[in-house]
């Protein structure tokens, strides 16, 4: 009993002087040494468990009493506690100081409380508080624990009574079990002589016996000892106990439905009971009423084993045997039928026990429970778990009894913690093999997570349309033979088993492809979801795999994910697991497609990337971050996937995505544009059967588009709608030298327009008319990404302009020679000798951020402006006017415009082709030579520097008619020979006239044709003089004398000359750079100067 000892002092810590001894001290010394509870004789004493002591002699020469045992067992020092206690107090105020140092305490607040009673209430944060109650409940504890020791300290004061009681104590409780001790070992020693007793010897009886043979007191029951027996009596006495047998079980013995099977031979009754035993019973009188008796018994299932004989077949024997007497045949077979049946569970269960500590251990956990045994596989597995029960099931209303109550061996199937009917299992109960039923149970179990998991594949459009094939074979035996055949792309092939011992899942694949998914498994979900899952993964892996594999040896190249958000996942559906981005040189940065694969369909996207700034999208630069615009599924397949056995799948499938691209970049403009009507919408956007891309087409009106689409005429054009609404643009391919896509609109004419495919030029092959029909093609180029709506609206108003052009051209009477989107070449002319061009330009091409659907729609001012220019190759003489003819077509007025020019064709030709004549003659002298300033269409500056006269020739009216009129300008400073000349002017022109014309006294009125005669006339009067020396002795070179004229001329009419000319100075961008217009007579040297001003 523990205790505590004071150190041999009070509890006021005074210790007593050596000689001094209290009463209690004198007691103890009377009966041995001193002990304050076992403090006493040094530390030895407090080791020995108790203490005895043997007292001295008295005087009378009795010895004295022996002293009781004393106990010091769990004694301990009183010091030792208070020092531990002290110690352990120390220990946790050092750890709680090292505590409160690691809490940070706050600063004080920004608010300052007023002092309470004059005293500041300090620190007032959460963790200062936090430090203070840690301090509190501390001290709190130790107290408590100091006030134990000093309620010890004070308890120990009476130790010394409190150690004699528990002496006193021991000593009694040894007393009382010594006396318990006695009582049992008499009681004992009166049973075991009740075996020696022997019964008293009956010597009169003995000698009876001995001296006569016999007992005369005992009956004579008058037994008759038996003859033996032959042959042919023993074989008759069995004939006539069949035939005894034979009458009772039909007449009087009612027999169990399972005994109805049965042969009597041999003296005896054999039943039997199939699949169990067969029971050989005879009787032993011929009373109908007496009973059966038990012969042998054989067991009918293996494996089983004879009743060996000895004690377990004698009980066996006299069982039956009372069960016969008692009950009869009925309760008979109950016995044996339950006996049976625990002997088959218990063979089940030690097969089953061999089998765990075999091959299937650690996979399989037996439990026998009473007469049911519990089988659980697939034990490692984690989830809900999966066992077989056998047990004995009652017949009442059992179809396997056959309807008349017989229990029978029942399985109970519980898979995956519910319970599933188990007639599918194979379950031999003539032949117990518990590995049979094992195997034939995990078959049934992995052939339905097989076909479960086959029956979800299923229902997904790959599989049920025949993109991919599946195949399940499945067995209700043997495990191994179950498997699941998933074609995973045209090329690849998974095969799903589960290993039958443990139940794993075995996915045969590429290495890499099963490695992937064994680590991406997830053991949370069920077993079916979790094959489903993987084999989606596999397939999903193994299609992105084999396809960026092939499209990479298109020219595609993988975008990384890393230059992109995170967001671009939203775009594709939830069920998506694997997907790849591509890009191709000839698109432009902003369009990738996405090829997406779940296990329900693969799909082909297409994907707009925008960035915030403009410029082109670089996956590979610093500035990484690409938003999301848009997406579009375009496909429910890889497309190539369907076209395995072509060749050229794979090169189709790069057009197609080439083309998807470029598609829907145009189709997303014009759905943006919200005014012009096309089909199919953006929605319904698809590649065709065979990687058809699909044709947009298009309603064309001018008056649906935009305002800032339609192309502005010039005043003098008339707008026509010549083309039919609906246009049809397809995509053709990409252009590998440029790297560009190549669009074809379709469209017809609303009238068909004869000779159109001869005057198309062969080298223009943007515009193609269809022979003899009404159909023509435009081709537009731009990369693949980029929407050529714009371009198909300019070149189809362009078109418009063009036929309009032609059809007008055709009107006057002038002989179109070519036509195209830029020029229309056409003879005119009396003898359609001379040719001439007009050129069809459109203004600077607006930028691609003006062309921006949101901008397009909210602007109002056009941004496409057409322009026309006229070109004359040489020598055609209309070649020095032409700038003033381009000026007049591009005029604002109304009186302007084609019409207007074609009649100064007409009405200027004779004038032109006189002043060629002149200019070109190359016997012609320098000094004759004539400088011809074209001002406009219809005034010109005729100069004879040499001798210094300048005469305009401009348009008049006169008699209601237009007339040209020839004036002189200048008068020039006298010089030799100047009188004769304007003598011969006054009476060549002046005063005269001629064929279509007639002086006018300072000049010349002439019609369009006379025209020509009055140049001639004037030029005669100067070159019939030339033999005349009227030149001044110091001329000036050609060129100073010119531009000095020039600058006189502006100078004296400059005022005239400058509004005349206002209207007249723009020509078309397309004609005015162009080098032709810039070339010189050929005989320039030789002739007289043609300035175009």
């Amino acid at each position: 009993m523990p205790g505590v000892i004071m150190d041999n002092a009070t509890v006021g810590g005074a210790r007593h002087a050596p000689d001094t001894q209290t009463s209690s001290t004198a007691d103890n010394l009377r009966n041995g040494s001193l002990h304050v509870n076992g403090a006493a004789k040094g530390a030895k004493d407090h080791d020995r468990d108790k203490e005895s002591y043997t007292g001295k002699p008295r005087m009378d020469g009795h010895k004295a009493l022996p002293e009781l045992p004393h106990i010091t067992q769990g004694f301990f020092p009183f010091s030792t506690l208070v020092n531990r206690s002290v110690q352990q107090c120390w220990n946790e105020l050092s750890d709680l100081i090292t505590e409160l140092a690691a809490i940070q305490v706050s600063s004080h607040s920004s608010i300052p409380l007023l002092p309470v009673n004059g005293k500041s209430p300090g620190n007032q944060s959460p963790e200062n508080l936090q430090k203070k109650l840690r301090i509190l409940d501390f001290a709190h504890a130790k107290r408590a624990e100091f006030i134990k020791l000093l309620v010890l300290s004070q308890w120990s004061r009476q130790a010394r009574d409190v150690s004699k009681l528990i002496d006193l104590q021991n000593f009694i409780r040894a007393r009382h079990q010594a006396f318990v001790d006695a009582l049992q070992r008499v009681g004992d020693m009166k049973r075991d002589l009740v075996q020696a007793q022997v019964a008293n010897p009956d010597l009169q009886t003995a000698l009876e016996i001995l001296s006569k043979g016999r007992l005369e007191s005992l009956a004579d029951l008058g037994y008759k000892s038996s003859k033996l027996l032959t042959a042919r009596g023993a074989l008759r006495r069995l004939h006539k106990i069949n035939r005894i047998i034979s009458a009772r079980l039909a007449l009087h013995d009612s027999i169990p439905h399972p005994f109805r099977t049965y042969r009597i031979h041999d003296g005896r009754v054999t039943f039997v009971v199939r699949g169990e035993f067969e029971l050989d019973l005879s009787i032993g009188a011929e009373s109908e009423l007496s009973q059966f008796f038990f012969v042998d018994i054989r067991f009918l299932y293996s494996p089983s084993s004879n009743i060996p004989k000895g004690r377990m077949s004698n009980e066996i024997d006299a069982k039956i045997n009372d069960k016969l007497r008692d009950s009869g045949l009925t309760v008979c077979f109950n016995f044996l039928h339950g006996l049976v049946l625990t002997n088959k569970i218990h063979i089940l269960f030690k097969q089953a026990i061999e089998l765990a500590k075999g091959l299937w251990s650690e996979t399989l956990r037996v439990e026998l429970l009473h007469r049911t045994l519990v089988i659980q596989y697939w034990a490692l597995k984690p989830g809900p778990k999966s066992w077989v029960e056998i047990g004995i099931k009652s017949g009442n209303g059992n179809a396997d009894s056959q309807g008349f109550g017989v229990p029978c061996l029942g399985l109970r199937w519980m898979r995956d913690g519910q319970e599933v009917d188990s007639r599918d299992i194979e379950f031999d109960a003539d032949d117990l093999s518990m590995e049979c039923l094992l195997r034939s149970v995990i078959a049934l179990h992995i052939s339905y997570l097989l076909s479960s998991a086959y029956g979800i594949l299923s229902e997904y459009s790959l599989f049920s349309t025949g993109t991919l094939s599946s195949q399940a074979i499945l067995n209700v035996t043997e495990p191994g033979e179950c498997q699941l055949s998933v074609q995973l792309t045209s090329s690849r092939h998974l095969r799903v088993s589960i290993e039958p011992m443990s139940g794993a899942a075995i996915l045969s694949a590429t290495a890499g492809l099963s490695e992937r998914s064994e680590s991406d498994a997830s053991l949370d979900r069920s077993t079916i979801d979790d094959l489903v899952a993987r084999v989606s993964r596999l397939r999903c892996i193994a299609a992105i795999e084999e396809l960026e594999s092939n499209v990479r040896i298109l020219g595609f190249e993988t975008v990384s994910l890393k230059g992109l958000r995170n967001d671009i996942r939203k775009v594709f559906p939830a069920n998506v697991l694997r997907f790849s981005l591509f890009w191709h040189p000839s698109w432009e940065r902003n369009w990738v497609v996405a090829a997406t694969s779940s296990i329900a369909s693969d799909n082909w996207w297409v994907v707009q990337l925008r960035r915030s700034s403009e410029g082109a999208t670089d996956f590979s630069g610093p500035d990484t971050s690409v938003p999301l615009c848009s997406g579009h599924s375009m496909s429910d397949s890889f497309l190539a996937t369907n076209h395995q056995t072509r060749s050229s799948s794979f090169p189709d499938l790069g057009y197609c995505l080439s083309g998807m691209v470029a598609v829907y970049a145009n189709v997303s403009y014009l759905a943006d544009l919200q005014t012009v009507e096309f089909h199919p919408p953006l929605r319904a956007l698809r590649v065709g059967p065979d990687l058809q891309i699909p044709d947009i087409f298009i309603r064309y009106q001018v008056s649906n588009l935009p305002r800032a689409l339609q192309l502005v005429l010039p005043a003098g054009l008339r707008r026509k709608n010549l083309l039919k609404n609906t246009v049809r643009l397809a995509f053709h391919g990409i252009d590998r030298r440029k790297n560009i896509a190549i669009f074809v609109a379709y469209g017809n004419l609303v009238a068909p327009l004869t000779d159109l495919c001869t005057l198309v030029s062969k080298s223009d092959s943007s515009l193609v008319f269809k022979r003899g029909g009404s159909g023509f093609a435009l081709r537009l180029l731009a990369p693949a990404g980029r929407p050529v709506i714009v371009q198909l609206f300019k070149r189809l108003q362009t078109l418009e302009c063009t036929l309009s052009i032609l059809d007008f051209l055709r009107q006057r009477r002038m002989t179109p020679q070519s036509l195209s989107l830029t020029h229309i070449a056409f003879a005119y002319g009396p003898r359609r000798d001379l040719s001439a061009i007009i050129g069809i330009g459109l203004s600077e091409a607006p930028s691609s951020a003006e062309l921006d659907p949101v901008r397009v729609l909210a602007g109002t001012d056009p941004l496409l402006f057409l322009t026309l220019g006229i070109r004359f190759n040489h020598p055609n003489p209309h070649r020095r006017v032409q700038g003033s003819l381009a000026a007049i077509l591009n005029h604002s007025s109304n009186e302007a415009g084609l019409d207007f020019v074609t009649e100064i064709l007409s009405f200027t030709l004779p004038l032109m082709r006189a002043l060629e004549q002149i200019t070109s003659n190359a016997s012609r002298q320098e000094s004759f030579r004539l400088q011809v300033i074209v001002r406009n269409a219809y005034t010109f500056h005729l100069h004879y520097t040499y001798q210094g006269f300048c005469f305009q020739l401009t348009t008049s009216q006169h008699s209601g008619q237009l007339t040209w009129v020839l004036r002189e300008l200048s008068s020039p400073e006298a010089r030799p020979g100047h009188d004769q000349l304007k003598a011969r002017l006054r009476g060549t022109l002046y005063h005269s006239k001629g064929n279509g014309w007639k002086g006018l006294g300072n000049g010349v009125v002439a019609d369009a044709e006379g025209v020509s005669n009055v140049i001639w006339a004037l030029d005669g009067c100067f070159t019939s003089a030339q033999h005349n020396t009227w030149l001044p002795r110091e001329t000036k070179t050609d060129q100073d004398y010119s531009y000095q004229q020039v600058s006189e001329k502006q100078s004296q009419t400059g005022a005239p000359s400058q509004a005349g000319m206002a209207n007249d100075t723009t020509m078309t961008a397309n004609f005015i750079n162009d080098k032709s217009l810039q070339r010189n007579p050929v005989a320039s040297d030789a002739a007289d100067v043609i300035t175009i001003d």
